[in-house]
């Protein structure tokens, strides 16, 4: 067995833990699953794959929960999944080499959204999350979106690991949804209460109003945040910036929108900033700049939205020459963007104008 520990909080999961620990189970890794009150068949299902199975009253602090994951496991080195993740892929032999030459360094790992397109499945994004870690060094800090956190303090490490996750958590009934994040919203106002300069807690509050459809206080949020002094090359912040843009088209504020040319410097290495500059120049009519940013985008790496370097622009490019007339040439864009529905469909729409 290897000297890790896969830790993981669960409540009223029957429906997706057994497929999240079959996942895991074959690593050879120790599994610590902590119930926070579950009412239905959570810990019986959990008991056939976890090493523990442990109760914790839940007191709204998700870090509570997830820190006693981390005492209550055998080994130093946790690895930390949902219930909503199942591995794709793990390398555990650079797991490994990572907690023995790498012991002071915190492992990302890709995470790939897949939320239901036409009955299947389908990929929406990637995105990189802190997963692999001492817990001599690291524990959990906030209520909810919980964050990892050196304990004494330094900046964290972060190095990309050959180990894929699949998460279905956003793939939810509308009344889900609502009571999900309804909850998450309350959770993040008191947390903002304790730490009113705390930016990432207004990008997860924006973050929130968006899910819920609120795009117009998102903005609100999104905004707040923005006001600190913030590095561009986190994460967080880029995505912020991609999520204000977007909430701001959303809700017809495409002038506004035009403000982020003032960091454009700072977010142009950011393949999902660039498609969105594509998008607010196109809002905008401005067709020769939106062209120019989408051709841009097509020779950068993949975006955390799925198809920002590809489909989506070719597509967008295809909509700007069918506006100007030139039929032929937004054609030729959507033949070459797969099976991307809304190209097919304006593919099919200009076919038969032909006939």
């Amino acid at each position: 067995m290897h000297p890790i520990s896969v830790c993981i909080i669960a409540k009223n999961e029957e429906s997706r833990i057994e497929q999240c620990l079959s996942s895991i189970k074959p690593y050879g890794f120790e599994i610590v699953v902590v119930d926070t009150g579950s009412t239905d068949k959570t810990k019986e299902i959990a008991g056939r794959y976890a090493d523990k199975v442990l109760d914790f009253p839940w007191c709204d602090d998700f870090s509570a929960a997830r820190n006693f994951s981390l005492r209550e496991a055998t080994n130093n080195w946790i690895f930390m999944i949902d219930c909503d993740e199942t591995v794709k892929e793990i390398d555990a032999e650079e797991l490994n080499y990572f907690r023995k030459h790498l012991s002071d360094k915190v492992g990302s790992v890709s995470r790939e959204n897949l939320v239901t397109e036409n009955g299947v499945l389908t990929l929406n994004n990637t995105d990189y999350t802190e997963r692999f870690f001492n817990k001599k060094l690291y524990h959990y800090t906030g209520l909810i979106h919980e964050q990892l956190t050196p304990i004494k303090g330094h900046e964290i490490p972060a190095l990309l690991l050959h180990t894929t996750l699949l998460h279905t958590g956003y793939d939810m009934t509308e009344e889900e949804r609502q009571a999900k994040y309804q909850r998450n919203f309350t959770l993040l106002e008191k947390q903002l209460e304790q730490d009113p300069q705390n930016p990432y807690l207004y990008y997860q509050l924006g973050k929130t109003c968006e899910i819920l459809g609120d795009y117009a206080r998102a903005c609100e949020y999104y905004d707040r945040g923005l006001e600190f002094d913030l590095d561009p090359e986190l994460a967080y912040v880029q995505a912020m910036v991609v999520s204000y843009g977007n909430a701001l088209l959303l809700t017809d504020q495409t002038e506004t929108a035009l403000g982020l040319e003032g960091v454009y410097d700072e977010f142009a290495p950011v393949t999902d900033f660039i498609y969105l500059m594509g998008n607010i120049y196109h809002e905008n009519g401005m067709f020769e700049q939106a062209i120019e940013q989408y051709q841009k985008v097509l020779t950068m790496p993949p975006g955390n939205q799925n198809g920002t370097n590809s489909f989506l622009p070719l597509y967008q490019c295809g909509c700007i020459f069918e506006q100007l007339g030139d039929t032929d040439s937004a054609a030729a864009l959507y033949a070459q963007c797969g099976d991307f529905t809304p190209a097919i469909e304006r593919l099919n729409v200009l076919k038969r104008s032909d006939t």
